[in-house]
């Protein structure tokens, strides 16, 4: 009699066993499935308001200014610029390392257009080996997928030696010398793509 109580015993757990597992894979699945990287990120260090502002701006493309039919948007390009004057130096170094390629790409372009930021040369390096994350533009009725340095040195910088040149008033000097632009143009067309 033992060796049957045993067998249903046996028999009971290779039923539920399987069921349990299945069950359990559903669960885990169910719960990782909505799972975004930026609920873990660290906001210590960065003020609320700064924090409020890029959650919003975290699911919006990064605007020219320009809408749809030509219409000008100068409230998407003034929440932009009113992260990067308000955020601080620290802020906007954390924020590069943000899950998000359009919040990174705001973060690095804060950084430039700071006046005391030094080292924006490496800086500029980093965003363009900093290929996981994509920044999404547009202008007018075009959006682009871009990499982070792709959008920096053809968009802010506006150094791309490929592609036509922008007039000369539209240009903002980030006190680059002639050899730094080389030297990150040379990097940004041999980078890995």
């Amino acid at each position: 009699m033992k060796k049957r109580r045993n067998n249903n015993k046996r028999s009971r757990f290779s039923i539920l066993f399987p069921i349990l597992t299945i069950l359990g894979i559903g669960i885990i699945a169910a719960l990782t499935s909505g799972y975004e990287k930026s609920w873990t990120f660290n906001w210590n260090g960065i003020q609320s308001n700064v924090k409020d502002s890029i959650s919003i701006y975290e699911y919006q493309s990064i605007s020219s200014g320009i809408g749809g039919n030509g219409r000008a948007m100068p409230e998407e390009i003034e929440s932009r610029k009113w992260i990067m004057e308000n955020a601080t130096e620290s802020e906007l170094l954390k924020l590069t390392e943000f899950p998000n390629g359009n919040i990174k790409a705001i973060a690095y372009e804060g950084l430039l257009r700071k006046k005391n930021f030094e080292n924006k040369t490496e800086l500029i390096s980093n965003a363009i080996n900093d290929t996981i994350y994509s920044v999404y533009y547009q202008s007018g009725c075009l959006g682009d997928k871009l990499e982070i340095g792709e959008y920096l040195v053809q968009n802010v910088l506006m150094i791309d030696d490929r592609i036509p040149p922008f007039r000369p008033e539209l240009i903002t000097d980030f006190e680059l010398s002639e050899l730094e632009k080389q030297k990150i143009l040379t990097e940004f067309h041999n980078r890995k793509k």
